[in-house]
């Protein structure tokens, strides 16, 4: 009797220093907080300067508006770090592109690019990249191609226009610059014209040789005609843009041309997330700060957001489109 009692004594015994040797709720939770503070993720970047490359010349369009905004984002990247802009053109602003691919992927080296040498140029075969070997980051700005002709010329509409160069093949003459020519290529062909293309070597010649009435109309954008538009000079047609642009669009009028060129920050593929969203949230308010916005306003351009998901699919429809363009006129196979 008295083992029995002994034993159960010890079992008592037992099961009471088993429960005080149990943590409090209290040291549960602080040691839970300890573990998820220990494991979240946390960055200190950047601690250095970014660099952001732009593959055409200094001054230029895309030049432009990437030095505003490298010279407005210290005030949203963490540690008041800097973005400087270095310029690297040529092979069609492919050499530029190549660089920002071929850089390490830790976000201190991203590009500010123009959607030509990411959705036309790949299909030459000549790049190291394709249309989404990048991260892309935002969308920033588009351009929109329209078709202009003098105010004082016969044609008052789209339809009266289109009519004229049906039934009278190669007497036409529209002015472009190299980015343009697929697009009238394609529109001679889809609509079964002979407009007669004429190369110059920028927008600006090609508004002279309309206003010297050499050629009869000119496919351009709108910063590069702003003068004519207000005095009057020139009007617009019809547009290859992919959105409203005041203007019939050929995409509304049977034709499968809808151009989204855009300029937008890009980065090489593979960098952290944290870094990622550190680069897109200090972009993206750097293009909503006021000054900024007046400043684009001042070059005759307008911010136009998309985040990372949308301006891959904008460049992914681009070359879906260019491959077939480029297919159908046969400079590729």
């Amino acid at each position: 009797m008295k083992k029995i009692l002994s034993l159960l004594l010890l079992l008592v015994l037992s099961i009471f220093t088993v429960a005080c040797s149990q943590s409090s709720p209290t040291e549960t939770a602080s040691t839970t907080s300890t573990d998820k503070q220990e494991t979240k993720p946390s960055s200190d970047f950047p601690n250095k300067t970014i660099e952001m490359i732009v593959p055409t010349p200094p001054g230029g369009g895309a030049d432009t508006l990437a030095r505003i905004l490298a010279q407005h984002a210290n005030k949203y990247l963490p540690n008041g770090q800097n973005v400087v802009i270095v310029n690297k053109p040529g092979g069609n602003a492919t050499i530029g592109v190549s660089e920002v691919f071929k850089a390490k992927p830790d976000g201190y080296t991203i590009g500010f690019v123009p959607t030509g040498p990411l959705v036309e140029e790949p299909h030459y075969g000549n790049t190291p990249y394709s249309h989404d070997s990048f991260q892309t980051i935002m969308r920033v700005s588009q351009q929109d191609g329209l078709f202009y002709v003098r105010s004082d010329s016969p044609w008052q509409t789209y339809e009266e226009w289109l009519q004229y160069v049906k039934e009278n093949p190669g007497k036409f003459k529209v002015g472009t610059i190299a980015s343009t020519k697929y697009t009238l290529e394609r529109l001679n062909h889809d609509a079964d014209i002979e407009m007669k293309i004429v190369p110059f070597e920028g927008f600006a010649e090609s508004t002279t040789a309309l206003l010297g009435k050499h050629v009869e109309g000119i496919f351009s954008i709108p910063t590069a005609v702003k003068a004519q538009l207000q005095t009057g000079e020139f009007k617009p047609l019809f547009s290859s843009s992919s959105r409203d642009v005041g203007v019939p669009l050929l995409k509304d009028n049977g034709f499968n041309i809808s151009e989204a060129k855009v300029n937008g920050i890009i980065a090489p593929k593979g960098i952290p997330d944290d870094v990622l969203t550190i680069l897109h949230d200090a972009f993206k308010k750097t293009l909503e700060d006021p000054e900024v916005v007046e400043q684009f306003r001042k070059v005759d351009s307008e911010p136009y957001y998309a985040g990372p998901e949308e301006y891959q699919k904008i460049l992914s429809d681009g070359f879906e489109q260019s491959g077939e363009t480029l297919r159908i006129l046969g400079y590729i196979k």
